[in-house]
């Protein structure tokens, strides 16, 4: 089954994340500090990454910069070619296409929001990692 890595301060939405996804067999890891996933992360053990857009110590995509540089230097050493997936998680409804406009390098499909439904949100990473 495939790896989950959550990263998101927000512990209440991170909890019921982690619920919705085991229910459905998902191996979850959640941490709730962006400093203690940048510490621990091995690119190898995830498929996909759900990063919550705003903590209180940096915003994703500076969490996501740093996980990407390191599975980038895992890559070299170790000719692995396995990339992570990433998705941001937004508490508010924001305005996808702009951030799209801001970092082209994701699409829209790389954000959720957190007042999704559950069936909203199972159904976006599904999308992700199939």
């Amino acid at each position: 089954m495939k790896n989950i890595l959550i990263v998101d301060d927000d512990v209440d939405t991170s909890l019921r994340y982690k619920k919705w996804l085991e229910d459905e067999g998902f191996t979850l890891t959640l941490i709730n500090h962006p400093n203690t996933a940048e510490q621990n992360f091995n690119p190898e053990n995830y498929d996909l990454v759900l990063i919550g857009f705003r903590t209180s110590v940096m915003d994703g995509f500076e969490l996501y910069k740093k996980l990407y540089e390191m599975s980038k230097k895992v890559q070299q050493d170790t000719s692995s070619s396995n990339d992570f997936r990433v998705c941001f998680m937004t508490a508010s409804r924001i305005n996808y296409t702009v951030l799209a406009e801001i970092h082209p390098e994701f699409g829209e499909e790389c954000y959720v929001c957190k007042e999704s439904s559950k069936e909203v949100f199972l159904k976006h990473v599904y999308s992700l990692i199939s």
